[in-house]
């Protein structure tokens, strides 16, 4: 939060006031503005804030373990590369050791290095408005070698610019260039709140919690509460929500009306399951009534999917005149197909633009001239919409989902998942049965409240996961055992077992980018050096073990690419396909595209069969591809060797390999 904050909150609404004639709506969440005036008073901290805080003499082994893990959790191509100081430090920091820290490396940072991490990477995190500063311009230009006293001025410097990101958003709504909307308080599913089960609506089968969790007056203080704190601090209360996640159900639409809320919105994934498919251009562009949740309904609004995803995903590789051009041919189509609609274009407001060159600034001043200065086109608000758009559509049923695969499964369904809501159910009973009808009025129930919040679910089960899970796992629990403390009750022996089990990862991932020549020969050693790798002898990788035809995988990119390199654990790549009849060897890819490359033998040749995207490959002693991506974010693919009978071998054997693309950073997903 610290980090997006001195980079894009307060950078985002200030492009916005380049442009006169633009009208957009942006959407903050209650507990995240907390946050920022919490660091902007000085009394919040977190880990990287701390390590910056103490003086690089002074630094233990772990300490800098923890520097070298967090420091450089930034995209390389576009706030590390750029930088030559940063770039070495990180090159410097070299490859992991057994365990996997960076032990090697303590031994070639001297303070001085260290300290200089400590400014760069905060120095990275600078947004544009930041950078034109200039203090922060003058420690760019010295490059390194960087005093305590200069880093610590630079915490400060940015410490107090946090308090400036709330004003500038209070003057673009009282200027009439944006709409302020909220989330629920503490950024909760609500559907998940009103009832668990809701997740069954959009997979029947889904594992549940043992405890049902049925809460919708919880549900209804979230909503309550968000807008009694905007309203404290901008002197209005907002019209509409952003309900976390893009999260509806017709429980949640019911209680967003009935605490005001004039309009809320999701993603056209949950709009065509409630038609059944059954939509064009004029139905998804438009605002919609649900019927179910009576005459106090707010209006809703489903983004459209493509638009939305090509800023967030697509449009950072491309020239930025190109991508608003693109954009608003785009729009203009719709126009074509259904006059007069409403374009919904919603997005998160902070993770696409560390993947743009200057933080997206190039690509955001072409798109919004391009919307501004076109007649055919015309920017407006929610409630803008709603005061002069097409009328409301009638809808008749509501499927419960989210804007990420129209359904809840990112935080309910996997046994760690579950085991965390029968925890917090437990907790909740708890308080109930201690507290009875003062329980809302109590501050037992705001630590309730804020164990509530989706990122917890986030990051349990398969789905996500990031160094730092321990820490989220610890901290979950730590709000409900405080629950219990404050009940005067009984911490469950539970709370001190981690919900979050530990896994072997079934592949190391890449430490920097890489570039290899696609010439199917291992010709260099180094060009492979900094890839990921897929062991099949792990015990992770094969499918059939016994089969042993794939050695491994190795896998990278260089932000724009995806590079992988098939070894057979004898022989060449021809000889693997000649001897198995009909056989394949198949690249999947999941994400950020569906795609599958299968590479066959075909008059004595590897050739490769594939839809929809361009590949480039060689076969020799190896096989080497690149698959250039449009949206090079997270990568997610795996590797198979099969035959008409059936798959004889995978990698990894379950799952796919994930990795960021555009850093090397350690998490996956």
């Amino acid at each position: 939060m610290r980090l997006h904050g001195l980079k894009d909150y307060y950078d985002m609404a200030a492009l916005v006031g380049e442009f006169p004639r633009l009208r957009l709506t942006i959407n903050l969440v209650p507990s995240l503005l907390d946050q920022i005036e919490d660091y902007a008073a000085g009394t919040a901290t977190d880990p990287a804030l701390e390590l910056a805080r103490r003086p690089a003499d002074d630094l233990n082994d772990d300490d800098k373990l923890a520097m070298l893990d967090l420091f450089f959790s930034v995209p390389y191509r576009t706030l590390i590369a750029p930088f030559p100081r940063y770039a070495a430090l990180f090159h410097k920091r070299g490859g992991r050791a057994a365990d996997g820290r960076y032990r090697d490396a303590l031994a070639r940072f001297r303070p001085d290095d260290l300290r200089d991490l400590q400014v760069w990477f905060h120095l990275a995190w600078c947004g544009r408005t930041l950078r034109g500063r200039r203090e922060i311009k003058d420690l760019v230009l010295k490059g390194n070698g960087f005093t305590e006293d200069e880093k610590l001025s630079l915490l400060s410097i940015l410490d107090a610019f946090l308090g400036e990101i709330v004003p500038i958003h209070k003057r673009l709504a009282a200027e009439g260039m944006a709409e302020i909307a909220t989330s629920p308080y503490y950024h909760p599913i609500l559907p998940l709140l009103c009832d668990t089960g809701s997740a069954r609506e959009a997979i029947p089968d889904l594992p549940l919690p043992q405890m049902p969790y049925q809460r919708p007056a919880d549900a209804a203080w979230q909503v309550r509460e968000a807008i009694d704190s905007m309203e404290r601090r901008f002197g209005f209360r907002p019209a509409g929500m952003w309900p976390s996640e893009g999260s509806l159900s017709e429980t949640a639409v019911k209680i967003m009306g009935e605490c005001g809320v004039k309009w809320a919105a999701s993603d056209e994934g949950v709009l065509r399951a409630s038609l059944q498919g059954h939509v064009t251009a004029e139905t998804i562009h438009r605002p919609w009534h649900l019927e179910s949740a009576g005459e106090h309904s707010p209006a809703l609004f489903f983004r459209d999917q493509r638009l939305s995803d090509l800023i967030g995903f697509t449009y950072s590789t491309w020239p930025a005149p190109d991508a608003a051009a693109d954009f608003i041919e785009r729009l203009r189509a719709i126009g074509r197909e259904a006059p007069g609609s409403v374009v919904s274009v919603i997005l998160d407001g902070e993770n696409a633009w560390e993947h743009y060159p200057e933080n997206a600034v190039a690509f955001l001043r072409a798109l919004y001239g391009a919307l501004t200065q076109t007649d055919d086109i015309e920017t407006v608000t929610f409630s803008q919409a709603l005061a002069s758009g097409p009328p409301r559509g009638h809808l008749h049923r509501l499927r419960a989902g989210s804007w990420i695969g129209s359904s809840f499964s990112t935080w309910i369904g996997h046994p760690e998942k579950n085991r965390a809501w029968d925890l917090l159910a437990r907790a909740r009973q708890e308080a109930e049965q201690k507290l009875g009808a003062e329980l809302h009025a109590s501050p037992v129930f705001r630590v309730l409240a804020a164990a509530e919040g989706s990122d917890w679910f986030w990051w349990f089960g398969d789905d996500h996961s990031s160094d730092q899970d321990a820490i989220f796992d610890a901290s979950f629990r730590e709000l409900l055992r405080g629950v219990y403390q404050m009940l005067g009750a009984p911490v469950p022996d539970e709370m001190d077992l981690p919900i979050k089990q530990t896994r072997a990862r079934a592949w190391t991932l890449p430490t920097g980018p890489i570039e290899p020549v696609i010439d199917g020969s291992v010709s260099d050693y180094f060009e492979w050096l900094m890839a990921g790798q897929c062991d099949a002898a792990s015990g992770q990788g094969s499918m059939h073990e016994a089969t042993g035809m794939l050695k491994r995988v190795l896998f990278g990119s260089n932000g724009r690419s995806l590079f992988v390199r098939v070894d057979p654990e004898r022989g060449d790549i021809k000889s693997l396909l000649a001897d198995l009849p009909g056989g394949s060897l198949n690249l999947h890819i999941t994400t950020p595209v569906q795609a599958t490359v299968t590479f066959h033998l075909e008059g004595g040749v590897v050739s490769h069969r594939v839809g929809g995207i361009a590949v480039r490959h060689a076969a020799g002693r190896v096989l080497e591809v690149e698959v250039p991506l449009a949206s090079p974010g997270l990568i997610q693919f795996s590797v198979s060797l099969s035959t008409g009978s059936g798959t004889l071998q995978r990698l990894p054997r379950d799952g796919a390999i994930a990795f960021p693309a555009d850093q090397a950073a350690d998490w996956s997903v």
